[in-house]
């Protein structure tokens, strides 16, 4: 337990505590950072720091290499709560056999691919503790009422011979194997199905890209800060040998028309490096996020 700080730590419960995860996340979090339900939803497993039998602090883990969340009521900041939360997480991350362990992302689900960097008193909190950032990623949004996708990006991957369109049903194993062969990081996403998938095929009729898409949800995580007719794009993947020939940028035009003849407003495309490339298309900077990772042991 960490000194100044005598409090107890237990085992978070996913359901019984969602109420104790959203008055904390407010309490912390907010305004910056609206609570977002299904984000506390997707939390299954952390402890609960308490003093005198109230909560007030939380961190959640993924046994497979992650800190997802740490929050820690203000009220009692500078006591040891996120050290101790933080120390106990690292120790049952590595029980469970994790080797490398990361913040935010990282495990089968994650609220953010990092520690935000406007919650400046997160990104001092670990980096005091020895965590160093070794790189940043970013969001972006594009509002896709009257979006209308940049000049010649469909020509040009027309005289490519390369075609555009959503996948059916019976294209699924074709789109896992090329996920599995490509980008296998991204088979989990494209298994779940609970997106649309666009494909991209040259003349000959082998899949050279993928994207997933969505929208218009409101059960999107992200729906509480971005209204309830957003919609993502995400998994942008060009097979190797067919970069290059602007099928990136096709695909991700294609999927905001598609998206913004349903009626989304609000597209979302998170955890990238690729701030120019999505630019070109239409999407501005909207959140970016510090990396780090360290092992467990």
């Amino acid at each position: 337990m960490s000194p100044g700080w005598s409090g107890t730590v237990r085992e978070l419960d996913p359901v019984g505590d969602r109420e104790t995860l959203g008055r904390l996340w407010r309490a912390a979090l907010a305004p910056t950072w609206p609570l977002l339900p299904a984000g506390v939803e997707l939390l299954t497993g952390g402890l609960v720091a308490e003093e005198g039998g109230r909560p007030v602090g939380a961190v959640a883990v993924d046994p497979a290499g992650s800190v997802q969340l740490l929050l820690v009521d203000p009220a009692r900041g500078r006591r040891g709560v996120g050290t101790a939360l933080l120390d106990a997480a690292m120790e049952r991350l590595a029980a469970a056999g994790a080797g490398t362990v990361r913040l935010g992302s990282g495990g089968a689900d994650y609220v953010w691919p990092g520690v935000p960097d406007d919650l400046p008193a997160a990104v001092r909190f670990f980096a005091a503790r020895g965590w160093r950032y070794d790189h940043a990623v970013l969001d972006l949004v594009a509002d896709l009422a009257g979006w209308r996708a940049p000049e010649g990006v469909h020509e040009r991957v027309a005289r490519e011979g390369i075609t555009l369109g959503v996948a059916g049903g019976g294209e699924l194993a074709e789109v896992l194997a090329f996920e599995a062969g490509h980008f296998p990081e991204w088979s989990r996403a494209f298994e779940r199905r609970d997106a649309s998938v666009l494909l991209a095929r040259d003349q000959a009729g082998p899949l050279v890209g993928t994207l997933l898409f969505r929208g218009p949800d409101p059960r999107l995580l992200l729906a509480p800060m971005l209204g309830p007719a957003m919609g993502t794009i995400g998994c942008v993947g060009v097979a190797g040998h067919a970069r290059g020939r602007g099928v990136g940028s096709a695909m991700v035009a294609r999927a905001s028309e598609l998206l913004g003849d349903a009626g989304t407003r609000a597209c979302h495309i998170g955890w990238t490096v690729r701030e120019r490339f999505y630019a070109h298309v239409g999407y501005a900077p909207w959140r970016r996020y510090l990396m780090a990772s360290r092992r467990a042991g």
